[in-house]
């Protein structure tokens, strides 16, 4: 877990450290205005999502609300490397809207395999110590 977490964190970075870098000789223009601020709000989107995921990553263990919730803002990222992807014909855009895309599905695989595991027993045996008290304390 520690390694996914710290891979969404490096994620976060070079999403927003990428662009900048490639589009540093040409840069944008006056007329692309409001093109690039809409880029650059869903790099925002996107890179938050990884370093809420980065961020969240202890509790995404313990709780499956947690990782549904991860799976679900991992969508951002998804749709905005698939937008990229669709609409641009630059080769760099391209391989950039790619590798998000790739890691946007490996990471969604990493939470849905977290999701698919059955809790351990040690978390069943307590929920069933849990109720147990519960029960009788409704009794009474």
């Amino acid at each position: 877990m520690i390694f996914l977490r710290l891979a969404c964190l490096l994620a976060g970075i070079l999403v927003l450290v990428a662009p900048p870098v490639v589009l540093f000789p040409k840069g944008a223009g006056a007329a692309d205005l409001l093109g690039s601020t809409a880029l650059l709000g869903a790099l925002l989107l996107a890179a938050s999502s990884f370093f809420f995921i980065g961020m969240t990553g202890h509790r995404i263990r313990r709780s499956p609300a947690w990782r549904r919730v991860c799976a679900t803002v991992l969508l951002v990222p998804f749709l905005a490397g698939a937008a990229t992807l669709w609409g641009s014909a630059e080769p760099t855009a391209l391989w950039l809207s790619g590798a998000l895309l790739g890691f946007t599905l490996i990471v969604s695989l990493a939470l849905l395999l977290l999701l698919m595991q059955e809790p351990s027993a040690g978390r069943v045996r307590a929920r069933e110590r849990r109720h147990a008290r519960m029960a009788v304390a409704h009794q009474n």
